[in-house]
């Protein structure tokens, strides 16, 4: 497995862990406590950076070679391969966005619909570079 796919199931991994507790959180606390969920919010994001710092860290420390490694062709067109299917989720899940919008939901779960998006657009690009490398490994 290479380094930079490494980097993907890590960033795949505690994503998904630490953004479902938060949006399990924000769906079973009522929309009137917004200051809960800001508190949460701010925890979750602290919590994923320390994380991924934590982890992308041991694995460059266990092959710096492949760390400090520039891109490869093959590298540099796996990440605009998925970046293009993550551009495409990410305008359909606006637009769904918008569309909702107007059925005038709180602002707490307007707010955190668009970072449900923005997370599941994150989700789908590391999981299309992960199928991208197994494909081509």
């Amino acid at each position: 497995m290479s380094f930079r796919e490494k980097i993907s199931w890590i960033s795949l991994l505690s994503m998904s862990i630490i953004y479902g507790i938060y949006f399990w959180s924000v769906a079973t606390v009522a929309p009137q406590n917004s200051g809960v969920h800001f508190g949460a919010l701010l925890t979750t994001v602290i919590s994923l950076a320390f994380v991924q710092v934590a982890l992308i860290t041991g694995a460059a420390l266990f092959s710096p070679k492949e760390a400090k490694a520039p891109l490869d062709e093959r590298e540099k067109l796996i990440e605009l391969r998925s970046t293009r299917i993550a551009y495409a989720g990410l305008a359909s899940g606006i637009a769904t966005a918008c569309l909702l919008g107007t059925l005038d939901p709180p602002v707490v779960y307007n707010s955190n619909g668009l970072l449900f998006i923005l997370v599941t657009v994150e989700l789908l690009r590391s999981a299309s570079q992960i199928i991208q490398y197994r494909r081509s490994a």
